[in-house]
C-alpha cells in the first residue's frame, strides 16, 4: 500500500485515513508541526506517524517536495518514471525552447547502453534532426544500428546539442540538460498529464504512481512550463 504525508504547521493530533486522490487510494497521515516545536519532538511525531502507517501495510509514501527525515518508510521514487519517459522530456524541452524537433539536436549520454537510453533513442531517432549517442565503447556501434533501422545519417558523438539527457555521471552536456540518475534534475521541466489536476507539492510522485499503475499514457504527458536555461 502507498501512503501520503501531509504537513500542517499548527497544533493537532496525528491521524491516518484513506483518501482518494487522482484516482489513487492513499493511506494519508497528517503530521502536525506547530511553530516553536523542537526538532526532537518533531522527529518523535514523524516516527510515530511512520509506525502508524507501517502498521496498516504502507511501505512507500508521497511526501511534500524537499521533505526528508523518513526512517521507516520510503518516499515514492520518481527516477524510474523520468527515465522511462526520457523521450517525452527531451521533446518537451525542445518545444519549450522554441526548437522544432526536425531541426533539433539531441545528445543521449550514459556510462553504458542501458535499456532506458536505448528506448529513448529509438523513439527520438525518427523525430529529431540530429541524435548523438555518447556511450563509451558502445555508442558508435549503436548509432550505426539506428541508421540501419531508420535510415538516418550517423551523427558523431561529439557536437552541439539543444537538449542533453544524461543517464549517468559524466561531463555536463550542452543545451537544456536532463540529469536522469541519482537525484534527478530536469533542467527546469515539470511534467503534467492532460486532464489531471494534481496538487503541486506531490504532483511528480503522483504522476510516477499513475505511470506505474498504467493509468497515464505517454501521449498524455507534457511540460506546461519551464524555467529559462542558460
Amino acid at each position: 500500500m502507498v501512503g501520503r504525508i501531509i504537513i500542517r504547521e499548527e497544533k493537532g493530533r496525528g491521524r491516518i485515513q484513506v483518501e482518494y486522490l487522482a484516482g489513487l487510494s492513499l493511506m494519508t497521515g497528517v503530521l502536525y508541526l506547530p511553530p516553536g516545536l523542537s526538532q526532537r519532538r518533531a522527529g518523535r511525531r514523524l516516527a510515530r506517524l511512520e509506525r502508524q502507517l507501517r502498521g496498516v501495510g504502507v511501505g512507500r509514501v508521497v511526501v511534500p517536495e524537499g521533505f526528508s527525515g523518513l526512517t521507516r518508510l520510503r518516499p515514492v521514487d520518481t527516477l524510474p518514471f523520468y527515465r522511462a519517459v526520457a523521450d517525452v522530456l527531451v521533446l518537451e524541452g525542445l518545444r519549450l525552447d522554441g526548437v522544432v524537433p526536425k531541426q533539433g539536436a539531441v545528445t543521449l549520454h550514459g556510462p553504458w547502453l542501458c535499456p532506458e537510453l536505448r528506448r529513448a533513442a529509438q523513439r527520438l531517432c525518427p523525430l529529431v534532426h540530429t541524435l548523438r549517442i555518447q556511450v563509451p565503447g558502445e555508442g558508435e556501434d549503436y548509432a550505426r544500428w539506428l541508421h540501419q533501422q531508420y535510415g538516418l545519417p550517423v551523427s558523431p558523438p561529439e557536437g552541439p546539442a539543444d537538449v542533453t539527457a544524461s543517464f549517468g555521471p559524466g561531463e555536463r552536456g550542452q543545451g537544456r540538460v536532463l540529469c536522469l540518475y541519482g537525484q534527478p534534475e530536469l533542467g527546469g521541466l515539470r511534467l503534467a498529464a492532460q486532464g489531471r489536476a494534481l496538487p503541486q507539492a506531490w504532483d511528480q510522485q503522483l504522476l510516477a504512481l499513475l505511470w506505474e499503475q498504467g493509468a497515464v499514457r505517454r501521449e498524455e504527458l507534457y511540460a506546461p512550463g519551464a524555467q529559462a536555461q542558460g
